[in-house]
């Protein structure tokens, strides 16, 4: 009797195991080591999209079968979708029953198994109705593109560490300095691209933004604009009305309950109104002075990206660049190279007159030969020389710390300059400190607190003023030289800081106050300011346009034709998003699965 109970539970068990294992959404567990996406904005105002996407399937999870892809826009064709897995195609494309906008790709016998991974590849041509028109701030005459690429449900997603990059490649004909970049929502990294640049065959202007710390699971929100000219008109599409009016006295919602309803989650939580209302206030004040910052910093991105090691043999004035000082600042330092080199000559300090040295000295950087061209235009032609200047002035800096560690590269300086100080500061006697000065001046003025520095330094007793000196002062000029307008003479080159010769023979300098000295070398940037580039912010804003394009960031609704969710059949689900207006009220989002 037990054998033949034992015999009976065995075939019951090798029954068991038989039958058809049937997989559900809950079985699938993945991670996505690496993925990518470019979408291409094409000159007809279509788009096209490549996304590639690996997955590691779990060893305990269901086959990957089915994937779902969500697009910005219902207006493609399927019969216009290339894909493969491995590199085997992909033939059963359909539309997605679960996504919306979506398609589905059928692995067929090239499911992704329990412990495998794979990788899917997809191109998807001819995508219409993806542009909108972009009327914020200066940008009146621009379209915008906003999409979110391919996501799934938090449940099944199991990376933390995935290698992402987005790409968005502008149509042809768009400039560099034309284009706008929206901040993306959600990336895990930086807010500026990670590259901006222009592609080796076609020559169009792109921006590329990638991390090693992304997931599969998260909504990650990009766009750009660009020209709508770029495009033909009918490739636009109207913006839907994304809030009705009030209602008026025939019915409807009064005004004040939709105020309440959009800035109170419709009143879940108390007194939330009045704490928006302070958020928001206090938020637009930080943006105002966020948004005068920004015109500031004028280093494109890719200058801000950490590479290794230090970059080495930069001079102090595209240090200075690396360090983003203030733009009178670089001017100023560059202005005294020109005249050490005795390339030019101070004529009037307020507004700064210069008379240039024809023919030019050897031994001038590109930067101060432009600094001096510029300074024989006229007016009007100046302003814009300098604003190139110091654009092409960027850019050179940017090529030259490509592939170095910024970071590393700007301690390595700023240690330089507190070195520079040290020597100035220790010095025992006036002359020597002098000559330390004259030696080091432009890394001096690398300190961010130069203008205290100075004083603290030289006043309260004499300095004994470089030989370039009466070249930078004219007042100085008409002291020593009996109003000549001309540099002192010079009799031989000193061997240390000497300007002129002594009864004894020993090389010696006139002296002035340390207060005098101190407050004319400050004062050299407010004489560039004054009538040369006028408002400091309005000149860097200028540059910023052209090496840092200002990105735009809104607050949008990414759905409704503008996102792309994803999921999977036998495990996947397509996602979701909600948002609550205050904590305590009740949300809930439900993920469908295949």
């Amino acid at each position: 009797m037990k054998k033949i109970r034992f015999l009976l539970l065995s075939l019951l068990f090798l029954f068991l195991l038989t039958i058809p294992q049937v997989a559900s959404a809950q079985d699938l567990r993945f991670e996505v080591p690496a993925a990518e996406v470019e979408v291409y904005l094409e000159a007809d105002g279509t788009a096209t999209f490549w996304y590639y996407t690996e997955f590691q399937n779990s060893t305990s999870g269901a086959p990957i079968d089915f994937i779902d892809v969500g697009m910005p826009s219902a207006d493609y064709s399927l019969s216009n979708i290339d894909a493969t897995v491995d590199g085997v195609t992909i033939n059963t494309i359909e539309t997605s029953p679960y996504v919306s906008n979506g398609f589905a790709l059928g692995l067929d016998d090239n499911a992704i198994q329990p412990g495998q991974s794979g990788i899917v590849e997809a191109w998807i041509y001819g995508v219409e109705s993806i542009l909108t028109p972009f009327d914020e701030g200066d940008r009146e005459n621009y379209v915008d593109f906003q999409f979110s690429p391919n996501y799934v449900d938090s449940q099944f997603d199991r990376s933390t560490n995935t290698e992402y990059r987005v790409t968005i490649i502008l149509p042809p004909g768009v400039g560099d300095e034309d284009g706008v970049y929206f901040l993306p929502q959600n990336w895990p990294g930086t807010d500026e691209p990670s590259e901006i640049g222009r592609t080796a065959t076609d020559d169009r202007v792109y921006y590329s933004w990638f991390t090693d710390n992304a997931d599969f699971h998260t909504q990650y929100n990009f766009g750009a604009a660009f020209p709508k000219d770029i495009v033909p008109e009918d490739a636009i599409v109207t913006k839907p009305t994304e809030i009705s009016p009030p209602g008026g006295p025939t019915g409807g919602t009064s005004f004040i309950s939709t105020i309440l309803n959009i800035i109170g989650g419709n009143i879940c939580c108390a007194g939330f109104g009045l704490v928006f209302l302070l958020i928001f206030g206090f938020s637009i004040y930080q943006g105002t002075v966020g948004a005068q910052k920004r015109k500031l910093e004028y280093l494109p991105p890719k200058m801000k990206i950490e590479g290794n090691g230090i970059k080495r043999g930069l001079t102090a004035v595209e240090a200075a660049i690396l360090m983003e000082q203030p733009m009178d600042k670089v001017m100023t330092m560059i202005l005294f190279g020109t005249l050490k080199k005795e390339a030019a000559l101070v004529v009037k300090e307020e507004p700064l007159t210069l008379e240039v040295t024809e023919p030019l000295p050897e031994g001038l950087h590109p930067y101060e030969v432009a600094f001096l061209e510029a300074f024989k235009m006229p007016d009007k032609e100046r302003w814009a020389a300098l604003q190139k200047m110091m654009v092409d002035l960027v850019n050179s800096v940017s090529n030259k710390i490509k592939g170095f560690s910024r970071k590393e590269t700007v301690a390595y300086y700023e240690d330089i300059m507190q070195r520079a100080w040290k020597m100035v500061e220790e010095a025992n006697t006036p002359e020597v400190k002098s000559e330390y000065y004259n030696q080091t001046m432009e890394w001096t003025m690398l300190d961010d607190n130069y203008e205290d520095r100075t004083r603290r330094t030289f006043t309260g007793g004499p300095v004994y003023v470089p030989m370039w000196w009466p070249r930078y002062s004219p007042t100085y000029r008409r002291t020593i030289g009996g109003g000549t307008g001309q540099p002192i003479p010079v009799s031989a080159k000193p061997t240390g800081i000497g300007g002129g010769t002594s009864a004894g023979g020993k090389v010696s300098l006139p002296n002035i106050p340390g207060s005098d000295f101190a407050a004319s070398v400050i004062n050299g940037s407010a004489g560039l300011a004054s009538g040369v580039i006028g408002n400091l912010t309005t000149f860097t804003n200028g540059i910023t346009n052209r090496t840092n394009p200002v990105p735009v960031t809104r607050s949008s609704s990414i759905g409704g034709g503008k996102s792309g969710g994803g999921g999977f059949r036998g495990g996947g689900g397509s996602s979701c998003a909600c948002a609550c207006a205050c904590a305590g009220c009740a949300c809930a989002c439900a993920g469908g699965g295949r």
